[in-house]
């Protein structure tokens, strides 16, 4: 018994050492020693001329029912105090349910406001995708997000500073209303926190054509912003679109995990569909998602694979996989380039021949990034950090995990 005051007495002295300025705290505390006091009054106004009230937990019981205005009916004071106290407590508790519910509902009106004006913090949240920057066709682009993966739909945050109508006609479609927004600057540190860069899975930076229409201008900020968040995340993935090549070395040097060329992309499709007929429909299949058709995907290579020859791997996937899918080559050094390149690094040094060492770092300095290496001849060696390049059908249930599993169980 003894401890167990102390240990009140400690948890209450930690209580207001903790918030005692806060007053919701005060609140609550009143709140507390009023009932408290409402309970033992009861018991001892009726304690003598009602069973009813036989311990103060019968009277805890009583006041808490009565304060919510349930009254079940099973204690009921029969004294003038008794009564007295069940009056008071029934004015306490009608009052205080009002404000409760007008408080409760005057938050949720204006936590809604400010998630609409792109005012509340999610700095806390963790495994999330960012995306900085706002297209004509942004509502097109979120929805082509959301169709390749469906659990991303409330996992995204975007920071833009494009008006409210704007947004509120992206939210229009139900796939796309749990998207949560930021307003402010994405190059500007107090938006990415608000985002909770730090803790996101990717951000992806887009070519703003919005706030500016000058190449120029849109690529500065791109590259501003990929430094901010490396500066912030360091290990954060990062996808970064460029309208001019040019900018690429700045990317580059920062450690931008990946570059998305968007023009030169859509000139080679051209170029390509000039020459090829039938290649715009080839790749807008393959990018479409259509749950009828083929899907690029990437998956992970069991490590009894690594340092083998790429022929093994094909034959032991083809000969386990039905006929589901088909692979294309390899994607190597496949991950983020810092934790990449420190790997390397700390192979490079286990030498203790000079002349090995400096080979050895030289061929760290030039590693490539996601570097695709398409139909590979089969005497290839797979090296380690590499993924497998497949082309799936779309029908596929959980493609990646099944062939990951059945390879690696053999």
């Amino acid at each position: 018994m003894e401890f167990s005051m102390k240990l009140v007495r400690h948890l209450w002295h930690l209580f207001l050492q903790k918030y005692r300025r806060s007053q919701y705290a005060k609140l609550l505390v009143i709140f507390v020693l009023f009932l408290v006091t409402c309970a033992l009054l009861a018991v001892i106004f009726e304690t003598r001329s009602n069973g009813e009230f036989g311990s103060i937990l019968d009277g805890f019981w009583w006041v808490i029912i009565t304060f919510s205005t349930t009254g079940y009916g099973d204690k009921v004071p029969i004294t003038a105090g008794g009564r007295i106290v069940a009056i008071l407590t029934i004015l306490v508790g009608v009052a205080s349910m009002s404000l409760l519910s007008g408080g409760l509902a005057s938050w949720l009106i204006d936590r809604n406001t400010r998630a609409r004006r792109g005012l509340v913090d999610y700095s806390k949240m963790k495994g999330h995708y960012i995306i900085c920057g706002w297209k004509q066709d942004m509502k097109e682009i979120l929805h082509d997000i959301v169709n390749s993966a469906r659990e991303m739909a409330h996992k995204i945050v975007l920071i833009s500073n494009v008006d409210v109508d704007s947004l509120e006609q992206v939210r229009e479609d139900d796939t796309l209303k749990d998207i949560k927004f930021v307003r402010g600057d994405y190059f500007a540190v107090s938006s990415l926190k608000r985002s909770g860069v730090a803790w996101a899975k990717k951000v992806i930076v887009l070519a703003d054509t919005v706030e500016s229409s000058a190449p120029t201008e849109i690529d500065s900020r791109t590259v501003l912003t990929v430094l901010t968040i490396k500066s912030i995340a360091r290990e954060v993935y990062v996808v970064a679109e460029l309208l001019d090549k040019k900018f690429a070395s700045y990317l580059h040097y920062i450690n931008c995990d990946e570059i998305l060329f968007s023009r030169d992309v859509a000139r080679r499709m051209l170029a390509n569909a000039s020459i090829i007929d039938g290649m715009s429909h080839i790749m807008y299949q393959l990018f479409s998602q259509d749950k009828y058709g083929a899907r690029l995907e990437i998956i992970a290579i069991p490590e009894q694979f690594v340092g083998q020859p790429y022929g093994d791997f094909r034959r032991q996937l083809g000969d386990l996989d039905n006929q589901r899918r088909l692979i294309l080559g390899l994607v190597e050094n496949n991950g983020n380039p810092a934790r990449l390149k420190i790997e390397s690094l700390r192979e490079a040094q286990k030498t203790s021949d000079v002349s090995q060492l400096v080979t050895n770092l030289q061929k760290v300095k030039g590693i490539e990034i996601n570097k695709p290496v398409l139909f590979p001849e089969d005497e290839y060696i797979i090296t380690s950090n590499s993924r497998a390049v497949m082309l799936v059908r779309a029908s596929a249930i959980n493609p990646n995990a099944q062939a990951a599993a059945t390879v690696g169980a053999t």
